[in-house]
């Protein structure tokens, strides 16, 4: 809202605006920007979501499922979500089942786009500014810089951590404002597994994302 914007911490609005990043990257670049590898997949997600937000607005905000399809097609992609999921959970990772790590994925991702939906409404008149970014042919290891601006507010930092997969460039941390998103999520999922087990978590992961979508969650196996 645009209270939260003025707010000088802007702690909800920052948050909101880090899981939209990390979703979608939305914005448009400087006309004539000539971009590298890993800011090119930044600008194709971005591109693609951008359509979607011009035409089919209402159903971002109404329709779950769509929202999901569209995760599947544009977001997963493009992210190393098995790598997203381990470094949020951290050594708990280490110690859950295949079983486990299938079952916080879904709910992770989950609760990423219904956290997104929150969010869509704050996104309307932006575009993404691309910083230099210095890349070598043999480097397998990036951050794109980013400074996003919107009518009204102080430019925000936006940085998204790569790493080449093959001739692939995937996504797996985005930065806002210098704070990490999966840092901060790590933090609060590693303490809710050490007091709850990691299957109490998953459970807890289930009943935010029901109570978001008015469904009963399931349990995990």
């Amino acid at each position: 809202t645009a209270s939260t914007r003025r707010d000088g911490g802007r702690p909800l609005f920052l948050a909101l605006l880090a899981l939209a990043a990390l979703l979608w990257g939305f914005g448009s670049t400087t006309a004539g920007e000539s971009l590298s590898g890993p800011q090119q997949v930044v600008q194709r997600v971005s591109d693609g979501v951008r359509d979607v937000l011009r035409k089919d607005r209402r159903l971002l905000e109404t329709d779950p499922a769509f929202v999901h399809r569209l995760v599947d097609e544009l977001l997963l992609p493009n992210v190393d979500f098995r790598r997203v999921c381990s470094v949020v959970l951290g050594p708990v990772w280490k110690e859950a089942s295949q079983a486990q790590r299938d079952a916080f994925g879904a709910e992770f991702k989950s609760l990423l786009i219904n956290t997104y939906a929150m969010a869509v409404n704050e996104l309307s008149e932006w575009e993404i500014r691309y910083l230099p970014l210095r890349l070598e042919p043999r480097d397998t290891e990036t951050v794109v810089r980013t400074r996003v601006l919107y009518p009204g507010g102080d430019p925000i930092d936006v940085d998204y951590r790569m790493y080449k997969k093959g001739d692939r460039w995937l996504a797996y941390d985005v930065t806002v404002a210098g704070v990490s998103l999966l840092t901060n999520y790590r933090s609060t999922f590693t303490r809710m597994a050490r007091k709850k087990g990691i299957d109490g978590l998953i459970e807890d992961l289930a009943t935010r994302n029901a109570m978001r979508v008015g469904t009963s969650p399931s349990r995990p196996e």
